[in-house]
């Protein structure tokens, strides 16, 4: 295969992983974000890449967010959301019942939700990006789960859209919130 076609075959798979997404899922999971205290967001290996750049987004919108098992993290609990991306382990199902326990709500975005952790989750997204290659995920060409990690990152970008609309979130305010210890010079344009 020739570059151009790889890259042409990768969007096409995300775009039908994001097009199957039911929108009454994307409004109860941006519902129940804009009504925690706080949220935590928690993945495994390269699903964790979607849920730190979410969790970025979401301080940078004004929503107190953390990322699970960071040292800065507090504890969690009623009024809180933990937000689980992918769901297929036995670390994220311990973290889900653990945060269950302690009263928090949870919001589970996965090719399966029909799984164990969906059980446990108050809110769910069936986001259909290849895991294993079976059932009714989005087949790709890409080994394991590389769909399903991409799709969860653009999935994410999306509903950060939504919320600064839905929240009347000013982008001037978003970028104030940015960290300024990266020294970059935001009068170059």
């Amino acid at each position: 295969m020739e570059y151009m076609e790889i890259i042409d075959r990768i969007t096409a798979e995300n775009r039908e992983t994001l097009a199957r997404v039911d929108p009454r899922e994307i409004d109860r999971f941006l519902e129940a974000i804009m009504a925690a205290k706080s949220v935590q967001l928690c993945g495994i290996g390269r699903m964790k890449m979607s849920v730190r750049g979410f969790a970025m987004r979401l301080k940078h919108m004004g929503f107190d967010s953390y990322v699970v098992y960071d040292t800065t993290t507090p504890v969690i609990g009623p009024g809180d959301l933990l937000i689980v991306h992918a769901g297929l382990s036995n670390v994220e199902l311990n973290v889900m019942r653990l945060a269950k326990d302690a009263g928090a709500k949870i919001a589970l975005v996965s090719a399966h939700p029909d799984n164990e952790h969906g059980k446990l989750a108050d809110v769910t997204v069936k986001l259909p990006g290849q895991i294993f290659g079976a059932g009714d995920e989005v087949k790709s060409i890409q080994p394991m789960a590389s769909l399903m990690e991409q799709a969860l990152l653009l999935f994410t970008d999306a509903l950060v859209l939504l919320l600064v609309e839905r929240a009347n979130v000013n982008r001037e305010v978003m970028y104030g919130r940015h960290t300024n210890l990266e020294g970059i010079n935001a009068d170059f344009a």
